[in-house]
C-alpha cells in the first residue's frame, strides 16, 4: 500500500511561516524550515514570561509597594516621637522584607540567574538558599500573605500651633456625608478597635462560624431542622456551628439558604476560612455584608465610634454605592473583628473593573498602610 502524502506544511516558528517538505517515510517529521530557526523560536519563546513569572513580578511589585508605605508611616511615627506605635509597625516591615527576599530570588530563578549568584549577593551558602528558600517555600509565602494579619498604627495629624493670643480659638466641627470624623472631636488617640495593636482580629474560619451561627439562631430552626434541609447529621450541622468542622461550600451554601441567608455574603467568608482566593463572581460589599452578618450586625452608629468611618460611610461600603479606599475597607473589617486581607483580591477586582486609576489612599484626610 502506498503511504498516504502528508501534504505542504509550514513552518512552526511565528516569525517565519515558510513551507517545508515532509517525506512519507519513517523518521520524526520536521516542524522548522531549518535548524537555525528552530533555534530562534526555542530562545524567543524561553524569554517570555511564564504565567507564574508574571504571577511573580505582580507580587513583587505589590510587597515593595507595601513596604515603602510602611516605611514612609515608620519615619514620621519616629519623627513624632512615638517609639511603641513605631516599635508595631517594625514586625509588619519584618515581615514584608521576609515576602522580598522570597520573591526576589524567585524573580532571578525565572531569569535564569545562577543559584550560586543569588546566594552570594544573600551571603548565603547555595544549598541553604535552596533548603529555605526553594520555590515551594516562595509560593507557600505568597498564598499565605493575604491571611496574616497586618497591625496598622494612625499617625495623628500634626496640630497646629496656637495662636499668640490666648483668646480661645473656634474650630468648625461640620463635615460632608461620608466625610471622616475630624480628629479634634475624637481626641487624638481614641481608642479603636482598627487600631489597637493589642486586640487581634478574628481569623476567617471563626468568622465563617460566627456568621453561620449568627444566621441559625436568627432563623430560629433547630439543628435537626437544618440537618433535614442540607442532606447531612444533626450531629455534623452542630460541629460546623461549633468551628469543630469546616463544611464543603454545597453544606455551608445549603445551611445559608435553610437560614434564610444570602450565600453570596457566605462565599467570600467561606473561601477565606478554606485559605482560597475569592473568585470573581464575588464583591467586595457582598463580602462586607458577610462580616458585618458575622458580628451579629452592629448598628452602623455604633461601628462609627469605633472608627474613623461615619455611619453614611459605612452604609455606601455595605450597599456598594461607592468604592472605598482599602484603609476605610481595613478599617471596617477590623471593628468588625475580622481580618482585611482576604478582602484585598476583592478590592483590587473592584478598582480595576473602574478600568481607571485606583483610587487615592494618600491624602489630606487619610492614610494607608498595607
Amino acid at each position: 500500500m502506498t503511504p498516504k502524502d502528508p501534504g505542504p506544511a509550514h513552518c512552526l516558528n511565528p516569525g517565519c511561516g515558510n513551507p517545508i517538505g515532509r517525506s512519507a517515510g519513517s523518521g520524526r517529521p520536521r516542524h522548522y524550515c531549518s535548524d537555525a530557526c528552530g533555534r530562534a523560536y526555542r530562545r524567543a519563546r524561553e524569554k517570555s514570561p511564564t504565567p507564574d513569572a508574571l504571577a511573580h513580578n505582580e507580587f513583587a511589585d505589590q510587597v515593595a509597594d507595601d513596604l515603602a508605605r510602611v516605611i514612609t508611616h515608620m519615619l514620621r511615627l519616629t519623627h513624632a516621637q512615638q517609639p511603641l506605635a513605631a516599635l508595631t509597625l517594625l514586625r509588619v516591615v519584618e515581615g514584608d522584607l521576609e515576602d522580598l527576599k522570597a520573591v526576589l530570588i524567585q524573580q532571578a530563578r525565572d531569569q535564569r540567574q545562577k543559584n550560586a549568584d543569588i546566594a552570594q549577593c544573600l551571603g548565603l551558602p547555595p544549598e541553604q538558599l535552596t533548603r529555605k528558600l526553594s520555590a515551594d517555600a516562595v509560593r507557600r509565602r505568597m498564598d499565605s500573605r493575604p491571611l496574616r494579619t497586618r497591625t496598622r498604627v494612625r499617625l495623628p495629624r500634626q496640630a497646629a500651633a496656637p495662636p499668640p493670643t490666648s483668646a480661645p480659638r473656634t474650630v468648625s466641627t461640620t463635615r460632608l456625608p461620608g466625610q471622616r470624623r475630624p480628629a479634634s472631636s475624637r481626641g487624638e488617640m481614641t481608642p479603636s478597635r482598627a487600631r489597637d495593636p493589642d486586640r487581634h482580629p478574628t481569623g476567617p474560619a471563626a468568622v465563617l462560624t460566627r456568621a453561620l451561627s449568627h444566621l441559625q439562631r436568627l432563623s430560629g430552626k433547630t439543628l435537626r431542622e437544618l440537618a433535614e434541609d442540607t442532606d447531612v447529621s444533626a450531629s455534623y450541622v452542630s460541629r460546623v456551628l461549633n468551628g469543630e468542622r469546616c463544611p464543603s461550600w454545597k453544606v455551608a451554601r445549603l445551611l445559608t439558604l435553610a437560614c434564610g441567608g444570602d450565600p453570596a455574603e457566605i462565599q467570600p467568608l467561606w473561601a477565606a476560612a478554606r485559605g482560597q482566593a475569592p473568585t470573581q463572581r464575588q464583591s467586595l460589599p457582598a463580602a462586607l455584608r458577610g462580616l458585618h452578618l458575622a458580628a451579629a450586625r452592629p448598628r452602623t452608629d455604633e461601628l462609627g465610634e469605633h472608627t474613623h468611618l461615619t455611619p453614611h460611610a459605612i452604609t455606601g461600603m455595605l450597599d456598594g454605592t461607592a468604592l472605598p479606599a482599602w484603609e476605610d475597607v481595613e478599617e471596617l473589617a477590623h471593628a468588625l473583628n475580622a481580618e482585611a486581607q482576604p478582602l484585598r483580591p476583592l478590592w483590587n477586582a473592584a478598582c480595576a473593573a473602574l478600568a481607571g486609576p485606583l483610587p487615592s489612599t494618600a491624602g489630606p484626610v487619610t492614610e494607608v498602610i498595607g
